[in-house]
C-alpha cells in the first residue's frame, strides 16, 4: 500500500503491529518515525517523496500523501509550478508562511500529518471530499490509532474489531457504508475537508471543518458556462501533466476521457481494459488514432476478475466491491511502461448529476423502469433514504427496499439508512457528514464525501498500483460544478459540449452503448438509452457485449469463483451472524440456472474474502 499511518501518544502501542498493512509492492519508498508521542509510517511511489517529515523553520514535521497540485489564498491561486519538489516540501513551505490555515487552501486530492514544534498535539488533515480517507479510532488507551487504510486499525492487536450489523448490511445491500462511518464500532473516516487536532498527552481531540459544499448556482447563458468550464479543465490538465514524464490515459467509450485526450500531449499513451476487442474498444481505438496518440489494448483472461480477488480482497475498505478494482490485474504492465496515469473518474459524477435524484415512470407487468432526464425534488431526508434504496443510478443490485435473502436482519435498507439521516435548522447530517442544506445534499451526496461513490474502489486502487491525475477532482472544477443550476446537469452535458468545442472530430465519434455522436443533445441520448432499456428487458442479452466492464453474471456460471472464495468450507465457517449460508447456496445454485444474481453475490465475495475475515479480527454482534 501507499499512505500514512500512525499512533499519537502513549508509546507503549507500537507502530510495528501495522506499519505492514501499509505496503502494496516490494517498489515503494517509507519510513518510520518515532518520539515519545508519536510513531508514523509512511509509504510512496516517488522517492522523492520518501524523504519525509519534511521539516519547517519552526521545527514542526510535516507528511502527507497525495496529488497536491496548487494552492489559493486571499491573493489568488497560485499552480505549484515545480513538480521536481516533492509534496512534503512544498507542503512544509506553506505550512511556515501561512501556517495550518495552509490547508484550507490545497488544491486536489491528500491526506496528511502535522506535528507540533513541542511535540503536545499533532494535526491530521485530508482533503475537501476526503477523496484520501483517514480512518481513525481512539479506542486505544490515551492513543489515537489512523491510517489511510481500514486494515491498520483491525489489524492492531489492542484493537478489537466488533461489527455493527446494520451498516454491515448497508454494504451489502448498496456497495458501500456512506459518510464517515465503518461497518466497525468506533473505527470513522476523518470528516472530509476538515482538520483533526490530537492532544498526544491525553489523546483528547478536536474537530474542525475547514470547508463545506455550497450548493450556490448562478443562473447564467449556458454557453458562459460552458466556456467558463473549458478554461478550468485545460489547466487542470496542464497542472497535473509532467513533460518529462512517459503517461497514460486510461480510455473509454464515452467522453470524460476524450475530453482529457483532447488536452493531453499527443506522447501519451491511452490503455483501454476489455474482455476483446468488441464495439467500446474500437471507439477507444478510433478515439486515440484521431487524438494522434498510442493506443494499447490490455486485454481481460477468463479468470481476470479471480486474480483481482486475491489482489485486492486485503484491501477492502468496504465502499465498493472487488470487481470496481478494474486495472489491479495490470499492475505489471502499467507500471512498467508509464510513470503516472490520467483517469476521468468520477467526472459523471461531479459534472454529469449522475447521483442526482430523476424521475423514472414504472413500467406495468415488466418489473422494470424507465429514467428521465428530469429532476425529482427531495425535500427531506427521508426521501433521500428513499431515493438512494430505489433509483437504479444508486446501486448495480436491485431497487427495491428489501435486503439480500440471504440477510437475515429484520430491518429494511431504507430504514437502516434513515437511522443515520437528521435534519434541522442548521443543515443535514448524513452518516456523520453534515451538510448546510437539503439541496446541498441533494447536489453533493454523491460526492462528498468521495467515498460514497459506488466505484471509489477504482480510484483507490490505481492510487496504489502508481501515481494517478484526477483532473475533475480539481478544486476548481468542484466549485464550478456547485455553480450550475440542477437542470444543467440533468439535461445537459458540459463535458460533451467543451468536447465538442475543443476537437469536433472526436466528439463527433459515437459514444460507446449509445451509437450517436456526443454533439447531439441529451434529450436525443435519453431516447436512445430507452430504446437500449427497452430491447435488453424485452430480448435479455440484446445489449450486452459491447461495453468495457466484465460480463460478472457469466463469470460466476464459466469460472470457479463462488465455489473457490464463497461456499469452500473455510468460508462458511466465516460467515457473520446475520448471512444464512443455506440461502447463498440457493441464490447461487438460481444463478446458475440462469437468474442473475451477481451483485449478491460479490457483495459476500468481497466480504469474506477481506482482510478482517480471513484473519479472524471481526466479533459480530
Amino acid at each position: 500500500m501507499v499512505g500514512l499511518c500512525g499512533i499519537l501518544g502513549d508509546p507503549q502501542h507500537n507502530i510495528d503491529a501495522v506499519s505492514h498493512t501499509i505496503e502494496w509492492s516490494e517498489d515503494e519508498n517509507g519510513a518510520i518515525f518515532r518520539d515519545d508521542t508519536a510513531q508514523i509510517f509512511h509509504s510512496v511511489h516517488r522517492e522523492s517523496d520518501a524523504h519525509q517529515p519534511e521539516p519547517t523553520g519552526g521545527e514542526q514535521l510535516l507528511w502527507i500523501w497525495g496529488d497536491v497540485i496548487g494552492f489559493e489564498d486571499s491573493t489568488g491561486y497560485t499552480p505549484r509550478g515545480n513538480q521536481e519538489t516533492s509534496d512534503a516540501t512544498y507542503c512544509a513551505s506553506l505550512l511556515e508562511s501561512h501556517g495550518p490555515s495552509f490547508i484550507e487552501g490545497l488544491n486536489s486530492e491528500f491526506a496528511g500529518v502535522i506535528l507540533d514544534q513541542d511535540r503536545t498535539k499533532a494535526t491530521l488533515f485530508t482533503d475537501r471530499l476526503g477523496a484520501r480517507p483517514i480512518y481513525v479510532t481512539d479506542e486505544l488507551d490515551d492513543s489515537v490509532l489512523f491510517s489511510t487504510h481500514l486494515n491498520s486499525i483491525l489489524a492492531h492487536p489492542a484493537f478489537e474489531p466488533s461489527v455493527d450489523d446494520e451498516l454491515l448490511s448497508e454494504f451489502l445491500k448498496l456497495e458501500r457504508t456512506f459518510g464517515i462511518y465503518t461497518p466497525f464500532e468506533g473505527v470513522h473516516q476523518l470528516h472530509p475537508g476538515s482538520t483533526l487536532t490530537v492532544d498526544l498527552e491525553d489523546g483528547s481531540t478536536s474537530l474542525e471543518r475547514y470547508w463545506v459544499p455550497q450548493y450556490r448556482p448562478t443562473d447564467r447563458p449556458y454557453n458562459e458556462l460552458v466556456q467558463e468550464f473549458s478554461s478550468i479543465i485545460q489547466r487542470s490538465v496542464e497542472e497535473r501533466s509532467d513533460p518529462s514524464a512517459d503517461e497514460g490515459l486510461f480510455v473509454s467509450g464515452g467522453s470524460d476521457s476524450r475530453l482529457l485526450l483532447s488536452l493531453l500531449a499527443d506522447d501519451v499513451t491511452g490503455y483501454h481494459l476489455n474482455d476483446s476487442i468488441n464495439t467500446e474498444a474500437e471507439i477507444a481505438r478510433e478515439a486515440c488514432e484521431t487524438a494522434g496518440v498510442d493506443f494499447r489494448f490490455l486485454q481481460r483472461e477468463p479468470d481476470y476478475l479471480t486474480d483481482v480477488l486475491e489482489r485486492v480482497a486485503d484491501f477492502q475498505l468496504f465502499q465498493s466491491f472487488f470487481d470496481q478494482a478494474h486495472f489491479a490485474g495490470f499492475e505489471d504492465e502499467l507500471t512498467n511502461e508509464v510513470d503516472a496515469v490520467f483517469s476521468g473518474h468520477t467526472a459523471d459524477t461531479i459534472l454529469e448529476g449522475f447521483y442526482l435524484p430523476t424521475r423514472e415512470v414504472p413500467v406495468p407487468h415488466l418489473g422494470w423502469t424507465i429514467p428521465l432526464p428530469i429532476l425529482e425534488p427531495v425535500e427531506s431526508v427521508g426521501s433521500y433514504a428513499e431515493y438512494i434504496v430505489n433509483d437504479y443510478q444508486y446501486n448495480r443490485g436491485p431497487s427495491t427496499n428489501t435486503q439480500p435473502e440471504y440477510v437475515t436482519l429484520d430491518k429494511s435498507p431504507e430504514a437502516v439508512l434513515r437511522e443515520y439521516m437528521t435534519e434541522s435548522d442548521d443543515g443535514v447530517v448524513h452518516h456523520g457528514v453534515k451538510y448546510p442544506s437539503i439541496d446541498a445534499l441533494a447536489h453533493a451526496g454523491g460526492f462528498y464525501p468521495i467515498t460514497n461513490n459506488k466505484a471509489y474502489f477504482t480510484y483507490y486502487t490505481a492510487n496504489q498500483m502508481l501515481p494517478t491525475h484526477y483532473p475533475f477532482l480539481d478544486n476548481r472544477v468542484i466549485d464550478f460544478s456547485l455553480s450550475v443550476p440542477h437542470r444543467h446537469h440533468a439535461r445537459r452535458s458540459i463535458v460533451n459540449r467543451t468536447l465538442t468545442n475543443r476537437n469536433r472530430p472526436l466528439a463527433e465519434i459515437p459514444k460507446a452503448g449509445i451509437g450517436l455522436p456526443l454533439t447531439y443533445p441529451r434529450t436525443v441520448y435519453s431516447v436512445a438509452e430507452l430504446w437500449r432499456s427497452f430491447k435488453n428487458n424485452i430480448v435479455p442479452g440484446s445489449g450486452s457485449g459491447g461495453g468495457s466492464w466484465s460480463d460478472n453474471a457469466a463469470v460466476l456460471r464459466e469460472t470457479d469463483i463462488a465455489e473457490s472464495y464463497l461456499l469452500n468450507g473455510e468460508c462458511s465457517e466465516q460467515y457473520p451472524a446475520i448471512i444464512d449460508r443455506e440461502k447463498i447456496e440457493t441464490l447461487y445454485q438460481r444463478h446458475l440456472e440462469g437468474e442473475n444474481n451477481y451483485f449478491d453475490l460479490y457483495a459476500l465475495l468481497s466480504l469474506c474474502n477481506s482482510y478482517p475475515v480471513k484473519n479472524d479480527r471481526m466479533t459480530f454482534q
